[in-house]
């Protein structure tokens, strides 16, 4: 245990501290003017649980999810099946499990445990891919994507798409198999494309009223009293902010609930009113530092298991927080996916953590030491 202790990255556990404890204090501001303080307590709780979660993911052994990655893929499956039928309904999504003392989000669950079971079946095949393994791979890959787009939670059907990508481009396919590859992928995007615009004869793959949806998703200031509304609030909200912020609990966008789903989706644009922009800079520091820590642990693992499971978790917090912070600033979609460490919602918190003490278990396990 002490030899553990003396090998632990501090850094990569100080770092999501600090954001959460941020996190938390934001979340309080924001909520100070309804007078409802029972979600800063759930994300109290929800952290301590998910600190605990991570040290002790950090002392297990990570080889030990190689030989179980299918356990746990089946079991984040079987979760997304039971929220098709007994699912919780928010915001026109169903993708919550109501388990009276925790809202379990199945979604976020399966992101991390895709990872695992894509790292393991990429890891004896990188350099020597065939068609056949990409098949199957994408095969692990649709089922959950398919549950998720049904729930519908595009965003994460989003995230769980480039995360594949991304571990599929690691495992080094040949040249002939890149070109196809996004051949496939420029074929797929070009019809969507055409679609949308209504350019026959695929326009009829979307109707009228889908086509629309999909533009002010896009483009949300072609509805800026309906859809594009919580965008257009959070851009305002940022800029109000300047270059010192007003303080925790004195911005007049969030006090006043001028920005919907402040603590959520767009608590990026409650930060900037209160710290402003030198708050912002100094999350968006720490967030890329963060992941550039990662990725030296990545090139530090003594397996392309623990390699290609770290490079996976490193894309997953980048694409989170891109996507996030590009939707609160207007260059993003709305999309609901929450920022890291930081957005309310403990199945989200606590997987980051669990996916951070993975990575430390990879770290601690690089050297030749006797466990």
């Amino acid at each position: 245990m002490p030899k553990k202790i003396k090998t632990f990255d501090l850094l990569l556990l100080l770092i999501p501290v600090i954001l959460i404890v941020t996190g938390v204090s934001v979340i309080f501001s924001l909520l100070a003017s309804s007078g409802n303080n029972v979600e800063t307590v759930h994300q109290i709780f929800n952290a301590v649980i998910g600190i605990i979660l991570m040290l002790a993911v950090a002392f297990t052994d990570y080889r030990f999810f190689r030989g179980t990655n299918w356990i746990f893929y089946v079991a984040s499956i079987i979760l997304l099946l039971a929220v098709l039928f007994v699912g919780k309904t928010t915001n026109g999504a169903t993708n919550w499990l109501d388990l009276k003392v925790f809202q379990l989000q199945p979604s976020e669950i399966t992101k991390i445990f895709l990872i695992i079971t894509l790292s393991s079946f990429f890891s004896n095949k990188i350099g020597k891919i065939r068609w056949i393994d990409i098949l199957i791979s994408f095969a692990i890959l649709a089922l959950p994507l398919a549950l998720v787009a049904k729930e519908p939670d595009f965003g994460t059907a989003m995230i769980m798409v480039l995360l594949y990508f991304t571990m599929l481009f690691l495992s080094k396919p040949s040249k002939n198999q890149l070109v196809l590859i996004f051949s496939g992928i420029a074929i797929v995007l070009t019809i969507g494309l055409l679609a949308i615009f209504n350019v026959k004869p695929f326009g009829n793959l979307f109707r009228d009223y889908q086509r629309s949806r999909i533009m002010v998703f896009v483009n949300p200031s072609l509805d800026p009293l309906g859809r594009g509304y919580n965008v257009k609030q959070a851009q305002i909200t940022i800029g109000s902010g300047g270059v010192l912020g007003k303080g925790l609990g004195k911005g007049t966008q969030s006090q006043l609930q001028f920005l919907p789903e402040a603590h959520t989706d767009f608590i990026f644009a409650g930060i900037a009113e209160s710290f402003g922009f030198v708050g912002v800079f100094t999350i968006i520091s720490l967030y890329l530092y963060f992941i550039t820590r990662l990725i030296d642990i990545a090139t530090l693992s003594r397996d392309n298991f623990g390699m290609l499971i770290v490079f996976g978790i490193a894309s997953m917090f980048f694409f989170q927080a891109l996507i996030n912070i590009g939707m609160n600033i207007g260059l993003m979609p709305v999309t609901g996916i929450p920022l890291p460490f930081l957005s309310y919602g403990g199945t989200s918190l606590i997987i980051s953590l669990f996916a951070t003490g993975l990575v430390e278990s990879i770290f601690i396990r690089h050297k030749k030491i006797t466990f």
